[in-house]
């Protein structure tokens, strides 16, 4: 009886979180995610792609294909290195005695720590994808980026 309400209950946080995210998409919301995209799509460095009348559309739905398959293939190798990294790590605490369960949060600790010092190396390329993505994304959708307001 009480699962059957805690599925219920998730089921309808589930929805409310759908149709908020619906209609701040369609009107604009508070984040301006279609102003954001355009921004991003009219990045210095990604304006030029895409351009070519007879190749442009396609080009971008190539590079969105590969932009949702290459995404969660990544995500799951760097997962995997830090699931590997927390195992190996626990090797070395159960050496020294010290509880297992302390190797998940020193090693995504440690994770973010380097991510967080690195940030000047991967920020202009994280930026320059989510350009062509943001690009890519209109183009195909549209024809053509729209000029921003």
């Amino acid at each position: 009886m009480q699962s059957s309400m805690k599925r219920a209950v998730k089921a309808v946080v589930f929805l409310s979180l759908l149709a908020v995210s619906t209609v701040a998409w369609y009107s604009g919301g508070p984040l301006g995610l279609e102003n954001r995209m355009v921004r991003l799509a009219n990045h210095p460095e990604a304006r030029t792609a895409f351009q070519d009348p007879e190749s442009g559309r396609s080009d971008a739905m190539v590079t969105l294909i590969s932009f949702a398959v290459l995404t969660p293939v990544a995500a799951a190798i760097a997962a995997t290195i830090v699931i590997f990294a927390i195992k190996a790590f626990e090797t070395v605490l159960a050496v020294v005695r010290l509880p297992a369960w302390l190797s998940a949060p020193i090693v995504i600790a440690a994770v973010v720590a380097g991510i967080y010092a690195t940030t000047e190396l991967w920020v202009p390329n994280s930026l320059y994808a989510a350009g062509m993505v943001s690009r890519a994304y209109l183009v195909y959708s549209y024809g053509a980026v729209p000029i921003f307001h």
